[in-house]
């Protein structure tokens, strides 16, 4: 999004199911880099997985999104503390970098500047202190009282013989206006039982629901851009490649347009059968980034 928008709270909601059409490992892991990607151009705080079955079906599918999407998010200076060997990651070598600022970061203390922020991992304590790994030649020390293996955001202090830092707030959920980092720092990634627990406890300020069965985001342009310039969070529900919103909520026995602020259809007039979940996720917030109040 806009650094000027007023949306500070920008999440998607994407179920376990996306990659169940997909026989492949290699294959699966490039739709969720397409997801991850689209995410990332337009400035997504927080990619929320949900079930749309038994969960005790969607389990390996739940794991396998999970992991590649929390792996394309993390520098890649931090992948080896973050990431144990696991079979479910054979393939990210064929992901192309995000290349958000937490990523483009200098590799080396003579190229760092005070004041520079970076992705860290706490890995030990030193009385009040911790000492974090952040990717350069030597450990840097902050104040606080970290658990070890811990994620953290470092603002560099002191380069010279012990380098020091302090912990800054990550903007986890997209870029606050208010924030410490005036920049897009990357994605959350979280699971929920189901959709619906996902809109009864979410707190959104307004939620969009996408279908081929919704109405034409034509049709809602000037109503759509009204309620996003009025609220500071939002929420974005995609469907599955086997079952859309509509199909999914009537399990529940509800209506997608009783739960949704807006049900639209991002795609009007679609000359395929089906448009894929990864496919989806790119038009619909390519589209939202082009509304006025986003600008």
């Amino acid at each position: 999004m806009s650094e000027t928008t007023r949306i500070s709270r920008l999440s998607v909601a994407v179920p376990a199911s996306l990659v169940s059409d997909t026989p492949h490992l290699r294959e699966k892991t490039a739709k969720l880099g397409i997801i991850a990607r689209a995410c990332s151009i337009f400035g997504v705080g927080e990619i929320i997985l949900y079930f749309d079955d038994a969960p005790q079906t969607q389990q390996g599918d739940m794991e396998l999104c999970l992991q590649i999407l929390s792996f394309i998010e993390a520098p890649q200076y931090l992948r080896k503390r973050m990431f144990k060997l696991n079979p479910l990651l054979k393939f990210t070598g064929i992901l192309p970098p995000l290349q958000t600022p937490h990523h483009g970061v200098p590799s080396s203390f003579d190229k760092c500047r005070v004041g520079d922020v970076r992705e860290g991992i706490a890995v030990s304590r030193r009385g009040n202190s911790v000492l974090v790994d952040v990717g350069l030649e030597r450990t840097v020390e902050c104040l606080g009282q970290l658990s070890p293996d811990s994620r953290v955001t470092v603002r560099l202090k002191g380069l010279q013989g012990n380098p020091t830092g302090e912990i800054v707030d990550r903007p986890t959920i997209g870029l606050h206006p208010d924030s410490e980092i005036p920049a897009y720092w990357g994605y959350e990634v979280r699971s929920v039982t189901s959709l619906v627990k996902l809109l009864e406890d979410g707190n959104f300020d307004l939620t969009i629901g996408t279908s081929r069965y919704g109405s034409s985001i034509v049709d809602i342009w000037s109503r759509l851009t009204l309620s996003l310039a009025a609220v500071r969070s939002c929420l974005v529900v995609f469907g599955s490649p086997r079952m859309g919103l509509r199909e999914i909520l009537k399990h529940e026995g509800l209506v997608p347009e009783n739960i949704f602020d807006y049900f639209i259809n991002t795609v009007p007039d679609q000359n395929v059968s089906t448009v894929r979940t990864e496919e989806a996720v790119l038009i619909s917030l390519g589209l939202l980034n082009a509304l006025p109040s986003l600008h």
